[in-house]
């Protein structure tokens, strides 16, 4: 499987745009009995790999607040929670949207299923947070308010490259947002 360095709200509301709607799950009678479902455990992630889904967290929580802001957010703060070519392809998404008056309203998330271990150099350590990134409270507006996305449960499977660089003040940065493709 080939994947390609995208900035993965651009992917999400591409496939918002040719037609993806949501789930459309139906809602049981009231006189059907309900059933207790039965307990998933949420996964145990080492303080590592917590780091590196905390990193790419932030990196949305700062990616979304330019992208609803673009007039007045500095879109420099996105190197502060990532790298290139993460950063550059933030900006570079921006500076399409700005030149068409286009800003996100609400927000994407992402529900992390896995974090595994890359490689380590002299910068630090590699990780890959691959989880589902969804788009269903989250579309793109032109400066009217009018949605040029459509509104739905939108999903795509994603993987973040993080870094956590070899100091620890440094921190964690998102190298890459990739996105796979594939429905989750």
């Amino acid at each position: 499987m080939t994947r390609k360095p995208v900035v993965m709200i651009v992917v999400m509301m591409v496939a918002a745009l040719t037609g993806c709607s949501p789930d459309g799950g139906e809602t049981p009678s009231p006189d059907s009995v309900a059933s207790t479902p039965t307990p998933t455990p949420s996964p145990q992630w080492t303080p590592e790999e917590q780091g590196a889904i905390d990193a790419v967290q932030k990196y949305l929580e700062v990616w979304t607040n330019i992208s609803q802001n673009l007039g007045t957010a500095d879109w420099d703060e996105i190197r502060n929670v990532a790298s290139d070519p993460a950063a550059n392809n933030a900006v570079m998404l921006w500076l399409q949207w700005n030149d068409n008056h286009w800003h996100l309203v609400g927000s994407p998330s992402l529900v992390v299923d896995r974090v595994s271990e890359g490689g380590t150099d002299y910068q630090g350590t590699r990780y890959h947070v691959h989880g589902c990134y969804i788009t269903a409270d989250a579309h793109l507006s032109d400066a009217d308010g009018n949605p040029l996305t459509k509104q739905g449960a939108d999903r795509s499977t994603a993987n973040y490259l993080v870094l956590h660089q070899v100091t620890p003040q440094d921190g964690h940065l998102v190298l890459e947002d990739t996105t796979e493709g594939d429905p989750c």
